[in-house]
């Protein structure tokens, strides 16, 4: 790989990281929660909780992480699984809905914008295809709709699972 487009990327990174720090922080919300660097074949798991229904005018309360995906020459990152469960308890005729949003760019691929949508007891589970030596996503999660009967703040847990590329 062209120490250009190592450059380029590490650019992209930080210029999206910094949008969206900017743009949290001028809504005074908490900025990204943690960046996560992975390999081709890692997984890890980031349980959270959240207190109430997502607030387009402050863009917040939302979880979000910045993944970053590095592979080498020989082996590059394949499809990113992102799993995002609720473990909240509601009584009978409660609503809990909640959606997983966010952007994903391979070096070199093609950019994806995502914002599947669930309600509890179900899961989302989103496969976002990379296929490159190095890639990043940005993803958030948040309440979309809650009624009286679920307890809250609301347990969710998010599996990051990067394959490894062909």
């Amino acid at each position: 790989m062209k120490k250009g487009k190592i450059k380029l990327f590490a650019v992209m990174v930080m210029a999206l990281a910094l949008c969206m720090v900017a743009v949290r922080a001028q809504a005074g919300i908490q900025l990204l929660n943690e960046v996560i660097t992975m390999k081709p074949g890692e997984s890890t798991v980031r349980e959270f909780p959240l207190f109430e229904k997502f607030d387009i005018s402050k863009l917040g309360p939302m979880e979000l992480f910045l993944l970053i995906g590095t592979g080498d020459n020989e082996t590059k990152v394949g499809d990113l699984t992102l799993t995002l469960k609720p473990t909240v308890t509601k009584t009978f005729g409660s609503k809990l809905d909640f959606c997983l949003i966010g952007f994903a760019y391979p070096l070199g691929g093609k950019s994806e914008f995502f914002s599947p949508k669930s309600a509890a007891p179900l899961s989302i589970t989103k496969v976002v295809k990379m296929r490159a030596i190095y890639g990043i996503a940005l993803v958030g999660a948040y309440i979309k709709n809650i009624t009286d009967g679920v307890d809250t703040p609301a347990q969710f847990s998010l599996t990051f699972s990067w394959a490894i590329g062909k």
